[in-house]
């Protein structure tokens, strides 16, 4: 069995998936360990796991400026960034080599480093330090390929103009433009001390083949080609396309028993909520969109005004912060707000469930077979996750800042009785059963491990 170190951003939702990717290679007899940049000891502990702390990753590395005053301070500090270039360009990137990093993969001598695919740094390191290395996505595919629309797009392929095989096409070259154009400005404005540019001088240095990177349109400044990676979501919920290759699915990881640190008394009344609807008969509709803007609070009102007066229907909704803002006024009987809800617990009894496009809240829906009306936050992938949603009638994608209290209740209604919905998710539900049942996971990580051997063997020979 393997000595195996995984790497996370540390990010809510990869965090979470992470644990049941953890746990499932401690099952097959793995010894897992665990490193983060950011500050999650105790939650990776409380799951029982041996943990690492790295030091926290540099959005931007370029060192401090001089202070600059008065009407002309900002081209000053412009003129400084230039006259000084190579001087920062250097301390940018002495500032970015991963050391502790290193210093922990020789202390540990892990057979297989599974690293989070936006740690670039741990990333161009291992490969040039010859580590056996898988790169983890929570994503569906990222890259340009033929017929796949751009992840961050509501574009369904063959539906609309959009969705036709030349407008696809262009749309990535206009992407592709934009993105360009970003990453220019930005290295200009930082004098050539911009992540990105200290990135691909961080791979020259390490002599890192730069004909794996491939120009990135999300996230982050780029993304690799040919590098094996694993993608925790389900390939039976893409959208048909030509795969890109060394990709492999294996499947939503949702880890239903992760402790959710619930505060005993939401714990008590969401419990007292769900077990009065069951005994109502009501449909409890679960409303998870407190990640979205701010100014979303407005979204959050129509919910609850299209939920108004239907007797049949119980809400539990997140609110987050704007819960003790109390915008709201009072609430009708069959809607109960909190700032906190254990979504795992509420899922495993709703009926519906409205959220923002989240991939970790799409994969709960799917383990506990729960329909989706997805509002999309649009941010990040939530538009391509709400697209592929509609896509497999798993549920409805909607416009939030569109949709009135009218058509919200509509299409709650629509999805509820859909009996075609509750069958496609029952049918992806079985996906995603054979993808722990045919232990996919751990056969990808098996196979990388056995070419790993085979490799050392053969330069050992």
């Amino acid at each position: 069995m393997a000595n195996i170190l995984c790497i996370t951003s540390g990010l809510t939702g990869i965090l979470n998936a992470s644990f049941e990717l953890v746990a499932r290679l401690q099952t097959e007899g793995h010894q897992l360990a665990y490193a983060s940049p950011a500050v999650v000891g105790q939650k990776v502990r409380e799951q029982g796991i041996d943990y690492h702390q790295l030091p926290a990753i540099l959005v931007e590395p370029g060192p401090e400026l001089p202070s600059f005053r008065g009407p002309l301070g900002k081209l000053s500090r412009l003129a400084y960034k230039f006259r000084h270039a190579a001087e920062r360009r250097r301390q940018a990137l002495a500032q970015l080599r991963p050391e502790e990093f290193g210093r922990l993969i020789e202390t540990l001598s892990p057979d297989l480093l599974i690293v989070d695919v936006e740690l670039h740094e741990y990333i161009i390191w291992a490969h040039q330090h010859g580590q056996p290395m898988l790169l983890l996505s929570q994503w569906f595919s990222l890259w340009n390929r033929p017929g796949l629309p751009y992840l961050l797009h509501d574009t369904i392929p063959g539906q609309g103009k959009e969705g036709s095989p030349q407008s696809i096409a262009s749309s990535w070259r206009k992407i592709r433009r934009r993105r360009s154009w970003t990453f220019w400005k930005r290295k200009m404005l930082s004098g050539f001390t911009d992540r990105r540019t200290v990135l691909l001088d961080f791979a020259k240095e390490q002599n890192f083949p730069l004909e794996l990177i491939k120009d990135n349109y999300w996230p982050g400044p780029f993304t690799y080609d040919q590098l094996p990676v694993i993608s925790m979501t389900a390939q039976e919920m893409e959208f048909p396309h030509d795969l890109r290759p060394n990709l492999h699915y294996v499947g939503p990881m949702v880890r239903a028993e992760r402790k959710e640190n619930t505060p005993p008394a939401i714990e008590t009344s969401i419990g007292e909520v769900l077990s009065a609807s069951r005994a109502e008969g009501q449909s409890i509709l679960y409303c998870s969109v407190s990640t979205l803007h701010a100014g979303d609070a407005q979204f959050i009102a129509k919910i609850i005004e299209a939920v108004r007066g239907r007797s049949d229907w119980s809400l539990i909704i997140g609110m987050g912060g704007l819960l003790e803002e109390k915008r709201f006024g009072e609430l009708p009987s069959n809607v109960h707000a909190y700032s906190y809800v254990p979504q795992l617990k509420v899922l495993a009894q709703a009926n519906l469930s409205i959220n923002h496009g989240g991939i970790h809240t799409i994969n709960e829906c799917i383990h506990f077979q729960v329909p989706m009306l997805v509002y999309s936050g649009k941010r990040s992938d939530q538009n391509g996750c709400a697209a592929r949603v509609a896509y497999h009638r798993l549920g409805l994608m909607a416009d939030k800042d569109v949709d009135g209290p009218q058509e919200i209740r509509q299409k709650i209604d629509t999805v509820l009785k859909d009996a075609q919905v509750s069958e496609q998710m029952a049918q992806l539900h079985r996906h995603y059963l054979q993808y722990q049942e045919e232990r996919r996971l751990q056969k990808t990580v098996a196979k990388l491990l056995s070419k790993q051997v085979e490799q050392k063997t053969k330069l050992l020979s």
